[in-house]
């Protein structure tokens, strides 16, 4: 049997319904950026910076104090991405390999 991450398993890579999303702003591609809630009110993004499994984006979520709180807490118990002694944020990355 295939693993998969815990947020394969938590949504369906399906249209997500819109009552599940609580948009904030829409990028220079128009997509829409907000926060994505479980069925069971779990709030995905929070979560997901809670294990480690991804970066606090502070341009998109400027002084969201919750995630701040979370990332650092992840950091300091070296979850997920943070057990890299020097792990590389994703836009740094993109701009490497251009």
């Amino acid at each position: 049997m295939r693993q998969t991450s815990w947020s394969m398993q938590r949504c369906s890579h399906n249209t997500v319904p819109t009552e599940r999303v609580r948009p904030h702003v829409h990028d220079k591609y128009t997509r829409t950026l907000g926060d994505m809630l479980l069925p069971d009110g779990v709030n995905l993004n929070q979560e997901l910076v809670k294990q480690g499994w991804c970066w606090w984006y502070r341009k998109y979520a400027p002084g969201d104090t919750v995630l701040e709180e979370l990332e650092k807490e992840a950091r300091e118990a070296r979850k997920g991405l943070w057990a890299d002694p020097q792990p590389v944020p994703p836009w740094e990355w993109r701009k490497r390999h251009r």
